[in-house]
């Protein structure tokens, strides 16, 4: 009850003190109502089609490393959020799944359920998405299951970087949880080979998941972050 009366006077305070600007931009964080936007996003998982906030949603590679440890996936997403990397605007999330907390597919490219198969996650239907560092770089377009699984049309990132991301490739796109390489929803920093990630220096699967190479608890990788 306290956390419901909570978030209703949150609710009425954004309601009283944000104009019309913030209430219209999404993308805006450092308002009121886009603070309270992020926090709704965040504590709402949901199997239903994302609809994203941005036109063409931009990607960028976090400036710092991190050890499969990452806090889970809140935890990620909030390395997302404070990266000096992010640009300064947009909410974004870590390209990143455990399967319970947030995942793409549990079919090879969703084929069979579409975006009924998703939960939180973090590509939109049929949305363009560009590199942050130079938004006429398209990388690719995703197709109506919010997936992509043909070569990128751009790399993701300039530099070549490794990145956490728990996906299968099989050896080809998949977008399904490897259930077994998640470093145990991404907090063990010990366990060896525990963890699946991507390389951003490929055009193909690999992009996501490199073929049965997966990274131990303590290796130093980037994360992927994705506009809302």
């Amino acid at each position: 009850m306290r956390i419901k009366i909570g978030f209703y006077c949150l609710s009425l305070l954004c309601f009283l003190n944000c104009g019309p600007a913030d209430l219209c931009n999404a993308a805006d964080t450092s308002s009121r109502c886009g603070i309270l936007r992020l926090t709704m996003q965040n504590s709402n998982p949901s199997n239903s089609p994302r609809v994203s906030h941005c036109s063409v949603c931009r990607m960028f590679v976090t400036a710092t490393t991190y050890n499969a440890n990452l806090g889970g996936i809140v935890g990620a997403d909030s390395k997302c959020f404070s990266d000096t990397n992010k640009p300064s605007t947009g909410i974004y999330k870590a390209l990143l799944v455990d399967n319970a907390n947030r995942r793409a597919c549990t079919s090879v490219n969703c084929t069979t359920g579409g975006t009924t198969e998703q939960i939180d996650w973090v590509l939109s239907p049929n949305a363009t998405y560009v590199q942050a560092t130079n938004t006429s770089t398209i990388i690719f377009t995703s197709d109506a299951n919010g997936v992509y699984n043909n070569n990128l049309t751009n790399l993701v990132s300039v530099a070549a970087a490794a990145i956490w991301t728990g996906l299968k490739n099989n050896p080809s796109w998949d977008w399904q949880t490897d259930t077994t390489h998640t470093c145990s929803s991404w907090a063990d920093s010990v366990t060896a080979s525990c963890g699946s990630y991507g390389v951003t220096s490929w055009t193909d699967s690999r992009a996501i998941a490199i073929t049965s190479a997966y990274g131990s608890g303590g290796t130093l990788n980037n994360l992927l972050c994705v506009e809302q």
